[in-house]
């Protein structure tokens, strides 16, 4: 049993540094591993009753709903591979992670595991970026180019934001009890923090920076209310201060149409609620929806405008004909009401822990560790789904996997929570 549990702990920490290194490694071997350690654990484990899968049976059964509807809805409305890019089964590796990481070691070695594939990927971003500078720093027309390495531009942008929160959080409010430790660790933390701001900036993602707004606001009003407005003051100068490479597309965030990337985005929601009224409650199957919305797109007279900036040269695959760029939409589109239902469920389920388990405001003297991750947890939850408004996050195979280790986060802090409000009483 302990031997299992070891393994299975062991894998947890490969499943981190592969979420950003390996996708394959990932897919085909690891979670599929974790999935039978975790059953031949449970079935063998005496007190199974008290792990968090068994006691928290509303959330263990949310996300078992959420994971497995979608292939129910389109197994029974025209086969299982009528809807595109059904990743749902991944929110599965839910189960041996909470399980497997179970202790505060465990956790933090998870969150160091993580943090070393994606410290990988962003050193090889920061080479990407270099070699490529000439062509990232002379846009021609619309075309910005955005940095990565190995992740797509996207899915890069938006974890590396929540690496970001992350990192600040953990220098705002995580303090080691040794002080030369702590001015270590604090140093290391502020470089990869600067670092990863570079990167973030220099990527480009209109919804990334709005993701951060509101998110850092928190963690420096959490940290000291007088800090703000000197915040305020650093975003507004250092707006100034930005090359215009990256200023100019900052202002399509407002003057969206006459920008390609965000007036296609409203014409995209459009064209969904459009399709949502045809069929709301249980979806479209993903031929029927590429031919509705190309009629929709002649209708409203933007199919030449659609062709041109969008579904146009060689690597148009065909999510791009049924590309929402909202997850809540598209989910919506392809799942209906039914579908997206489960979603809801799981978010009022995560909603009620998220808002019960506070640390920040307890009395009793607690680890700064802790407090560091409960708020980096939540502004990272926000985050991500901020970030879900202009991309199909519900519908990406590594946005999947980064909510549902978020997940395991809240709810690894909300059993600590509780454990610690027993010990009150």
């Amino acid at each position: 049993m302990k031997r299992i549990k070891s393994i299975g702990y062991g894998i947890c920490l490969l499943f981190a540094m592969s979420l950003f290194l390996s996708e394959k490694f990932e897919n085909n071997v690891l979670i599929p591993l974790l999935l039978v350690l975790f059953l031949i654990s449970v079935i063998s484990h005496k007190n199974r009753e008290n792990t968090f899968v068994f006691k928290e049976k509303k959330i263990s059964v949310a996300v078992l709903l959420l994971a497995l509807t979608p292939f129910v809805i389109a197994f029974l409305d025209g086969g299982l591979h009528s809807r595109l890019d059904n990743y749902n089964f991944k929110y599965l590796s839910f189960f041996p992670l909470i399980y497997f990481l179970d202790e505060d070691k465990k956790i933090f070695n998870f969150m160091k595991a993580l943090l070393i594939g994606g410290t990988i990927t962003l050193m090889l971003a920061m080479f990407n970026f270099i070699k490529n500078f000439n062509a990232w720093a002379h846009p021609a027309g619309f075309d910005y180019p955005r940095v990565t390495a190995i992740l797509t531009v996207q899915d890069f942008a938006n974890i590396m934001c929540i690496i970001l929160l992350f990192l600040l959080s953990f220098i705002f409010f995580y303090k080691n009890s040794d002080e030369k430790k702590n001015r270590i660790i604090k140093i290391v933390l502020i470089i990869l923090a600067l670092l990863v701001t570079f990167i973030v900036v220099v990527n480009r993602s209109k919804m990334v920076y709005i993701s951060l707004l509101p998110t850092i606001f928190y963690l420096v009003f959490k940290k000291n209310k007088k800090y703000v407005v000197a915040l305020v003051i650093a975003c507004v100068c250092g707006f100034f201060l930005l090359p215009t490479s990256i200023s100019s597309r900052l202002k399509y965030i407002v003057d969206y149409k006459k920008d390609p990337s965000s007036n296609l985005r409203v014409i995209f929601w459009e064209t969904g609620v459009a399709a949502f009224e045809k069929k709301p409650i249980y979806g479209w199957k993903s031929l029927e929806r590429k031919e509705f919305n190309l009629d929709h797109y002649k209708k409203t007279g933007t199919m030449d405008y659609v062709n041109q900036y969008f579904l146009s040269g060689p690597n148009i695959r065909p999510q791009h004909y049924v590309a929402s760029h909202n997850s809540y939409l598209q989910y919506l589109l392809d799942y209906g009401i039914l579908g997206f239902a489960f979603f809801i469920f799981l978010f009022v389920e995560i909603a009620i822990i998220f808002f019960k388990t506070q640390f920040s405001k307890s009395k009793k003297n607690l680890d700064s560790k802790i407090l560091a991750f409960e708020l980096a947890t939540k502004v990272s939850l926000v985050a991500w789904l901020i970030q879900g408004m202009t991309d199909d996050n519900l519908n990406d195979k590594h946005m999947i996997l980064t909510l549902t280790i978020l997940i395991v986060f809240m709810c690894y802090l909300y059993q600590k929570w509780e454990i610690l409000k027993n010990n009150k009483k």
